[in-house]
């Protein structure tokens, strides 16, 4: 078999040599390109024969299934029949990225997938319109490829083309992480670390105001503490935040929040503030907001906090802002954002 050697150079003929790729990939044969992690060998995950040929490349005897290249987080949980919560948050902070989600499927099986964040690759997959089978592209046992060159040294005349866009940029395969239910594994440390995925795997719950000087700090305080004496037996243990609208990072608690909650034996004394940003967001499992003000104001610049954002009253109820009350005004709020918590703690420790 003669092996194209395709070179994207940034000129007006990357797209058809993308397209040919394409071309290549939906008849069947195999196509190396590069990802941001290591350089992947390519194959129609749809078309048994190219899984065989695919097999048969890399010297693979282990039956072990292919990891998915996917154009999208919805193509991701179509291939998976839907993502848990923690394998939703996974790919909502890491994807596009070098993280592959390994989720449990309706029949039992499990499925490997990656959202790429590489723009050749990308580019390709979306020439293609179906998922990819990609493994490296190198014969099993031997050291992945970061170069196009690497790959036509190991796999020249055994596949159709490499496709050459320079060197991959971060130079080892991605994390792989088991998620099941509640539960994460890592089966693969890659520029992601074990210790950052089991962290952003707890369930976490982010309160927001204003200033996130008095009520915010006051609801998380609340669910600090009873987080803490309902632990769970088995999962990983709750997380909770708190964050403003218009606050000013590193600023203390109100005075008088602090002092209405000592009063009720929970200590927010060493609360700093910090604001609402697109990351602290795409952390939390739940969102609960004091006003609809601070609901609409989150959602005008991420609308995908939809299904997760909430206001903290059930009953659609404001929390108003103690600001410049007497300590009684923030007794009175401290008490209302308890009776609201009730129901909060119920909801999240029931997910």
């Amino acid at each position: 078999m003669h092996t194209e050697y395709l070179i994207l150079d940034g000129g007006a003929g990357d797209n058809e040599k993308l397209a040919h790729a394409a071309r290549l990939l939906r008849a069947g044969e195999l196509v190396a390109f590069p990802t941001e992690t290591v350089y992947g060998l390519g194959a129609d995950a749809r078309n048994p024969e190219a899984l065989a040929k695919l097999t048969k490349v890399k010297g693979r005897r282990d039956g072990k299934p292919y990891s998915l290249l996917v154009p999208s987080l919805r193509a991701a949980e179509e291939s998976a029949g839907g993502f848990s919560r923690i394998a939703q948050k996974l790919a909502r902070v890491y994807w596009p990225g070098s993280i592959t989600i390994v989720a449990p499927r309706p029949d039992g099986s499990t499925i490997g997938l990656r959202l790429p964040d590489h723009r050749i690759a990308r580019a390709l997959i979306a020439q293609c319109g179906f998922p990819l089978a990609t493994p490296s592209a190198n014969k099993s046992g031997t050291a992945e490829p970061v170069s196009a060159q690497q790959v036509r040294d190991a796999l020249d005349g055994e596949i159709a083309a490499v496709i050459d866009g320079g060197p991959a940029t971060q130079g080892r395969p991605s994390t792989v992480v088991k998620v099941l239910d509640k539960t994460v594994q890592v089966l693969r440390e890659g520029n992601i670390t074990e210790s950052d995925i089991v962290q952003l795997a707890r369930p976490t719950v982010l309160f927001v105001c204003t200033g996130n000087t008095c009520r915010s700090p006051m609801a998380a305080g609340f669910s600090t503490a009873e987080f803490e004496s309902t632990a769970r037996d088995a999962g990983l243990p709750f997380r909770v935040l708190s964050a403003g609208t218009a606050a000013t990072d590193g600023e203390r608690a109100d005075p008088m929040a602090i002092e209405a909650m000592r009063e009720v034996g929970i200590d927010i004394s060493t609360h700093r503030t910090r604001g609402v940003s697109p990351s602290v967001l795409d952390t939390a499992d739940w969102i609960f907001t004091m006003t609809s003000g601070h609901k609409e104001s989150i959602l005008s610049f991420m609308p995908s906090c939809t299904e997760r954002i909430k206001l903290l009253s059930k009953r659609n109820e404001e929390i108003p802002d103690p600001i410049s009350h007497s300590l009684e005004g923030y007794r009175q709020v401290r008490d209302k954002i308890a009776i609201c918590l009730r129901d909060v703690v119920r909801l999240v420790q029931g997910a």
